[in-house]
């Protein structure tokens, strides 16, 4: 997605914890030169102050948040400690909740400006070993659903965006019960819609506005289907899902 925004004319700050990875993608950006590295782990709050005072020291506002923070999960509910879910929940909604909190306020008085969360489709199905993800997908999209409609009356754009399968590693560094990373591509993922092909189709969903989106392969159509038929789906979720 910084790829593709860059190509558009953007100007990026790029956050992740692995500030080599960071500026390899800078390095692929059109006019590197432009963008900004920030080292950032959302679950630390020293850091997320930190980091949002350097961004704002250096370019004096943020106009797009993109909340892309995230970790999968692969193991059942017997199997995962708790200290393992409460992880997942501090990565992929607390993550995301507190980056807003700090971006917010400047938005607001600004009255203007985006917020782009990167959801999933699991945050409207549940499938099997993946408890704790759907959980927080769940309530990242009742969340900002709520912020959505707070924002009502102002000129702060909400663009959800839910993937269903992506060519990306979210597998290999998904948690199992023990808080371990699984460590392999699974085949979903492995046979998945390119990881550019994604960013192409969120950034044009970005730039249009659009309130929610579903991006993937057939997966993105289980929502839908979920709404139409919730017992078709719940009776066949255990059967469709193998082991991975």
């Amino acid at each position: 997605m910084a790829i593709e925004l860059a190509s558009q004319g953007a100007k990026i700050v790029l956050s992740a914890r692995s500030s080599d990875k960071l500026e390899a993608v800078r390095a692929q950006c059109k006019r590197p030169d432009d963008h900004f590295c920030l080292p950032l782990d959302v679950t630390d709050d020293v850091a997320r102050q930190a980091a949002y005072q350097a961004l704002m020291d250096r370019y004096g506002q943020l106009d797009v948040l993109v909340l892309n923070a995230g970790v999968g999960q692969r193991s059942t509910v017997l199997e995962t400690n708790q200290r393992v879910e409460r992880r997942i929940m501090e990565v992929n909604y607390f993550g995301y909740t507190a980056l807003t909190h700090l971006v917010l306020p400047n938005l607001v008085k600004l009255n203007q400006g985006q917020i782009v969360v990167i959801g999933s489709v699991m945050s409207f199905v549940a499938t099997p070993r993946r408890s704790s993800y759907a959980a927080s997908k769940h309530a990242t999209q009742g969340y900002f659903e709520s912020l959505r409609a707070e924002l009502f009356r102002t000129n702060i754009k909400m663009t959800i965006i839910c993937p269903g399968y992506i060519h990306t590693d979210i597998s290999v560094g998904a948690l199992n019960g023990a808080g371990q990373p699984f460590g392999e591509m699974d085949d979903q993922h492995r046979n998945a819609m390119p990881a550019a092909t994604f960013a192409q189709k969120a950034v044009n969903s970005m730039c249009r506005n659009k309130s929610l989106v579903f991006i993937g392969g057939p997966e993105r159509f289980g929502p839908l289907l979920s709404r139409l038929s919730p017992a078709l789906v719940r009776f066949l979720l255990p059967r469709i899902i193998t082991r991975d």
